[in-house]
């Protein structure tokens, strides 16, 4: 099994994506929101690129018993009915609705893995329950950081680095790309404190300052999960 890494949805469209299983990463926040959304049981979400793009497949869809959720610069949108936080996909909330997401670098992430075989949800909360599944699917594997604004951030490269070292542990044959590699080595320095290092990087911070330190908490708990969400066909579920 290869791993690859991309550090940017802009590196990940360089890469060739056919056959290959492909991991989107926003460790703060949106991957790790819809894996909380998830457990609340949240019914599906629907990545799109823009505000007003989520707003017309909001009025285009009736059908569906929709909410609209998503971020800029960290807050809610004007108008949505849920932001980025986990701690807004409360059960009583979300429990058998589908979200319209649109996030300021996840979902950008999403949309340029859609040329892959296999899309997963990843995080630090089902570090553990990922590596089986990628194991199970036996397919190369590109790990796709959101990054942020099309550059590098460290609690992404982190987390895709514990993917590495987990499927490792759990016994897979693997060869490592130099990104991949790099990544590691980042997520070994840092992985007796996840939460210190997400609370220092720069996003982190950033969330700090406009009040939304405590989802870094949520953001930061190894293996809260089994859960691994899949996109598929335009459309982020539970497939089992």
């Amino acid at each position: 099994m290869k791993i690859d890494l991309a550090f940017s949805p802009y590196e990940l469209e360089k890469k060739d994506l056919q056959g290959k299983a492909v991991v989107v990463i926003d460790a703060l926040r949106a991957t790790s929101t819809m894996i909380v959304a998830f457990e609340n049981g949240c019914s599906a979400f629907i990545p799109v690129l823009t505000v007003e793009e989520a707003k017309k497949l909001a009025a285009d869809r009736r059908d569906l018993d929709l909410l609209l959720g998503g971020e800029r610069r960290a807050l809610p949108v004007e108008g949505f009915h849920l932001g980025n936080s986990p701690r807004d996909y409360r059960p009583e909330k979300v429990k058998g609705k589908v979200v319209i997401m649109t996030t300021t670098n996840g979902t950008q992430a999403l949309i340029a893995a859609r040329g892959a075989a296999e899309v997963f949800i990843g995080a630090f909360l089902n570090l553990s329950a990922l590596s089986h599944r990628l194991i199970e699917a036996g397919r190369d594997v590109i790990i796709a950081c959101a990054g942020e604004k099309g550059f590098f951030c460290l609690e992404d490269t982190v987390c895709g680095g514990a993917i590495v070292d987990r499927l490792e542990k759990d016994g897979a044959a693997i060869s490592e790309s130099d990104s991949a590699m790099a990544a590691k080595v980042l997520y070994e320095y840092f992985e007796n404190d996840i939460y210190r290092m997400l609370l220092e990087s720069e996003w982190g911070q950033y969330l700090e300052s406009v009040g939304l330190g405590k989802d870094i908490r949520i953001c930061a708990r190894v293996d809260s999960s089994r859960l691994v969400p899949v996109y598929r066909e335009g459309k982020i579920f539970l497939d089992r």
